[in-house]
């Protein structure tokens, strides 16, 4: 006999009494998951138009929020005929957003604003790759910058040709970012790593990627030092790993200590029509014992199909990636998220980038 059949025999009251309890038990199907859809639903406003390519997306899981920063249109260098637009034809700043589960984004603030900064200010333009770290009970912003009025306005006393790093520091990841100092020695693209013993290390793309010790420790007074000399840990040419394909050059570093190991990121041009499977922006990652290495890269060449991408703790506790997407040309250039893992090995894992809905069981 089922439910329906005995039903005239059950009062309703009783009925109601067990729905409820039913309702109380059984836990709903979306109490477990986690529900996300590629490309994420993600615009924004620079000099009254609305856009939705971005590069270099960084998203920090901070409290019970995500911070996305990224390099925001035009993504353009210094060019002459550019300098008399809005902030001399560049990007108009950093800018904060924030979402309490990633797929709906509100913009927060201005980091660091162009029209804000005086004329001489040497991070008044460009605002590439910027990134936030979170050291301590401290917060770290990182981009790359120049000043496109005067030469002499710039650290180096001349046009950079992709701008020069620089850090500040702030109490929260709000900002205000405070302190905000040029690093002697870095590059474009420089990304910041702290371990657990306190040292704090900069990767810095030069064709290769080095690494230096780096001392923040006298940011409030606006002083930053690179410690020795740079040591070259990885290189754009696959033959340490036995591939013929090699990218270009690389680009975009990002450092992580899982499971006691370390992990580097970075993005590689892959242009070679010989090898037209390898062909592509894609990211490398090499693995290691120390920050200083030595690294060895992964024998796949690539792990995964997009580049310049940061990585943060998503809701399931997992490694995810922040990435502009790359592989589908429809959606290329627009704002994505998937997770990765760690096999058995220490090796990293990840899928093909998706598209569409996406269910990950918490």
């Amino acid at each position: 006999m089922d439910f329906l059949s005995i039903r005239p025999y059950i009062p309703f009251s009783l009925l109601v009494i067990l729905c409820m309890l039913l309702t109380f038990i059984l836990p709903s199907a979306d109490a477990k998951s986690f529900h996300y859809s590629n490309p994420l639903p993600f615009s924004y406003e620079t000099y009254g138009n609305s856009h939705k390519e971005i590069r270099d997306p960084v998203i920090i899981h901070d409290g019970d929020a995500y911070y996305l920063v990224f390099t925001m249109w035009p993504f353009s260098g210094r060019e002459e005929n550019r300098i008399d637009l809005p902030d001399q034809g560049g990007s108009p700043g950093i800018g904060l957003y924030k979402s309490k589960d990633l797929m709906n984004w509100t913009f927060d603030r201005w980091l660091v604003k162009s029209s804000d900064l005086p004329e001489n200010c040497p991070y008044k333009n460009r605002f590439w790759a910027p990134e936030i770290h979170k050291f301590g009970n401290k917060y770290y912003l990182i981009f790359t910058a120049d000043n496109w009025i005067k030469k002499e306005y710039n650290p180096a006393g001349s046009w950079g040709s992709a701008g020069y790093a620089f850090v500040g520091i702030a109490n929260k990841i709000t900002g205000p970012y405070k302190h905000i100092t040029y690093i002697d020695g870095g590059a474009c693209d420089t990304t910041l790593f702290q371990d657990t013993d306190g040292k704090t290390y900069a990767f810095i793309p030069r064709y290769n990627i080095d690494v230096q010790q780096i001392d923040l420790s006298g940011l409030d007074h606006g002083v930053v030092h690179l410690i020795g000399k740079p040591k070259t840990i990885v290189q754009p040419n696959n033959s340490d790993i036995g591939l013929k394909a090699s990218p270009s050059y690389l680009e975009g570093p990002w450092a992580e200590k899982i499971n006691g190991e370390y992990y580097l990121f970075f993005a590689e041009i892959y242009n070679d029509p010989k090898y037209p499977e390898m062909m592509g922006y894609r990211t490398g990652v090499a693995y290691a014992d120390n920050p200083l290495g030595p690294w060895k890269k992964d024998p796949c060449g690539y792990v995964f199909y997009g580049g310049h991408l940061g990585v943060f703790t998503g809701p399931d506790g997992r490694k995810w990636f922040s990435y502009r997407i790359e592989k589908d040309n429809a959606a290329r250039g627009l704002l994505a998220i998937d997770p990765f893992d760690i096999d058995s090995r220490g090796n990293v894992q990840a899928e093909k980038p998706t598209l569409g809905p996406q269910t990950i069981h918490l």
